[in-house]
């Protein structure tokens, strides 16, 4: 059965963060959350965009800061084989199958070039 915010989601793309503060949803609420679990410092937890959009779990998220991998100069977010080793997943997913529904909100490590490093 599916969560209203789950039929929210699907019938309103590109309105997720919207939806979900609407419908007071937080996937974590009663659970420990992922950065707890894996003890992300503050600074990868504040730009995480698993701690900000708590209405899904991390592992439906693209951009996440372990779903990152590097292939070039180009940095995505979208390798979801770390999540299937996961412990956080393997707790909270209820064997659910991996599928990103959160396109476009994570960390673009390719746009932000490290201040002060020289070619």
């Amino acid at each position: 059965m599916k969560t209203r915010v789950r039929r929210l989601l699907e019938q309103a793309p590109g309105k997720e963060e919207e939806l979900a503060r609407e419908a007071g949803a937080d996937f974590w609420a009663g659970k420990t959350a992922c950065w707890e679990m894996c003890h992300c410092p503050p600074s990868i937890k504040n730009e995480c965009p698993g701690s900000t959009y708590t209405f899904l779990p991390c592992w439906e998220i693209e951009g996440t800061f372990c779903k990152l991998q590097k292939n070039g100069a180009i940095v995505t977010g979208t390798d979801t084989s770390i999540c299937a080793i996961c412990r956080v997943y393997k707790k909270y997913s209820g064997g659910r199958t991996i599928e990103l529904k959160l396109p476009g909100k994570g960390i673009d490590s390719a746009m932000k070039p490290r201040q002060g490093k020289r070619s």
